[in-house]
């Protein structure tokens, strides 16, 4: 839905409450000023972006080699030994 700024002024409750089923298009002279969205549907949006932007880290991350994870037994074997303090 398209409106004019001069509408938004005049009554924007109205155009807010509109927002929340369909976005609506704020002009000025045929030119786009901005976009009133549903906070829900945008919040959801965010949410969706943030988990795939997550998970292409995971795909692109390099995995760590197996000697690199906690290894309490191996601790402690090398605290038998002397070789840690």
């Amino acid at each position: 839905m398209n409106i004019q700024v001069s509408e938004l002024k005049a009554n924007p409750v109205k155009y807010f409450d509109i927002a929340k089923t369909v976005d609506v298009i704020v002009t000025r002279h045929g030119q786009r000023l901005g976009r009133i969205v549903c906070e829900e549907r945008a919040a959801k949006l965010e949410k969706l972006g943030a988990f795939d932007e997550l998970m292409q880290c995971f795909k692109t991350m390099p995995s760590m080699p197996d000697n690199t994870v906690y290894d309490e037994h191996k601790e402690t074997s090398l605290r038998e030994r002397g070789l840690l303090e």
